[in-house]
C-alpha cells in the first residue's frame, strides 16, 4: 500500500493527489482509496505522471470498462479507447472544442461514468478545464424548480437543435449508432446516493411533455442557475496532470483562455456507462 497524499483543491470539488507512481502496481487498498477520492471530491488530479496511451487504458480499468470510441479518426491507431483531443481542425487551423458546458456522453443510453484525461502538449499558459457541481446545483434549486421537474425527462441528441458547441458529423452508419435518447432531469449517484441535476446544453434537445417555447423556457432557466460561479472550480493543467472525474455529478468546459496559435493536445479515455437513475 502507497501512502499517497489527498488534498482538497477548492471548496466546491476537486482534490489533487501527490505520492503516487501510476506505473508502479497498485494494492487493492490503493484503488480503493482512488475510487473513494473520486466520489467525495468528483474531480481528482494525481500529479507528476508519466503515462502512455496503453498506460492510460490500464489505469482506466482500475475504475471500469474504458470505451472504445466509435468516432475511429479521433482515436489513436490500434488503441481505440484513447481519443486525441487538439485544437486544431482537420486542415490544421486553430479551434477551441468543448468550450461550453455539458457532461460526457449523455446522447448514449448509458453514458460514461468517468472520463480520464492527460495532457500531451501544453500552451504556456491557460487552457485549463473548467467543471461544475451538479449535487450543489440540485441543493440549492428553488423548491418551485425542484418540484417542477422531480419527474421530467429530456431527449438528448448527438446534434441538439440548441447545440452552439463544434462537434463531429456523422456518417450515416454513426448517426444510426446514436439515436436519441431519453434521461431524467435530476438523477441519483448509484455510489453516494446523493442527488443532482443532470443536464447538459451541448445535447437536450427538449424536455417530454413540454412545447418547444416551455422547453426552452425552463432550459435557460435550469442553465442560467447552474452556471453560477459559486458551483465552479477550474483546473490549470501541469505536466504529468491525470485528471479524472465523475459525469454523474459534474459538467465541465474546455477553457479558451489562451493563446490557440499554441497546440494543445490531450488523451481522453472514458469508462462504459450505466443507465441513468
Amino acid at each position: 500500500m502507497v501512502d499517497f497524499k489527498i488534498k482538497s483543491l477548492s471548496n466546491v470539488m476537486g482534490a489533487e493527489i501527490t505520492g503516487l507512481d501510476l506505473n508502479n502496481r497498485l494494492s487493492n487498498e490503493d484503488k480503493q482509496k482512488l475510487i473513494k477520492a473520486i466520489t467525495d471530491h468528483l474531480v481528482i488530479c494525481i500529479k507528476n505522471q508519466n503515462l502512455s496511451a496503453t498506460k492510460l487504458v490500464e489505469i482506466s480499468k482500475i475504475f471500469g470498462t474504458p470505451k472504445k470510441y466509435f468516432v475511429k479518426d479521433e482515436t489513436i491507431e490500434n488503441i481505440p479507447e484513447v481519443i486525441v483531443v487538439t485544437n486544431r481542425t482537420k486542415d490544421n487551423k486553430p479551434a477551441v472544442y468543448a468550450s461550453h458546458w455539458h457532461t460526457d456522453d449523455s446522447y448514449r443510453d448509458k453514458p460514461a461514468t468517468l472520463t480520464f484525461i492527460y495532457p500531451e502538449i501544453l500552451p504556456e499558459n491557460g487552457g485549463g478545464t473548467d467543471f461544475i457541481n451538479c449535487y450543489s446545483i440540485y441543493n440549492d434549486l428553488p423548491s418551485k424548480i425542484k418540484n417542477k421537474i422531480s419527474n421530467s425527462r429530456a431527449i438528448h441528441k448527438w446534434q441538439s437543435r440548441r447545440n452552439v458547441s463544434k462537434v463531429a458529423k456523422l456518417s450515416k452508419e454513426q448517426a444510426l449508432e446514436t439515436p436519441p435518447v431519453d434521461h431524467p432531469l435530476i438523477r441519483t449517484h448509484p455510489m453516494s446516493n446523493k442527488k443532482s441535476i443532470y443536464i447538459n446544453p451541448n445535447r437536450i434537445d427538449y424536455i417530454e411533455g413540454l412545447n418547444e417555447i416551455e422547453s426552452d423556457a425552463l432550459l435557460d432557466e435550469l442553465y442560467d442557475f447552474s452556471f453560477q460561479k459559486k458551483y465552479q472550480y477550474s483546473h490549470n493543467y501541469e505536466k504529468g496532470d491525470l485528471v479524472i472525474w465523475d459525469n454523474r455529478c459534474t459538467m465541465h468546459k474546455a477553457n479558451s483562455d489562451y493563446d490557440t496559435s499554441q497546440l494543445r493536445v490531450m488523451h481522453r479515455v472514458m469508462l462504459e456507462g450505466e443507465k441513468v437513475l
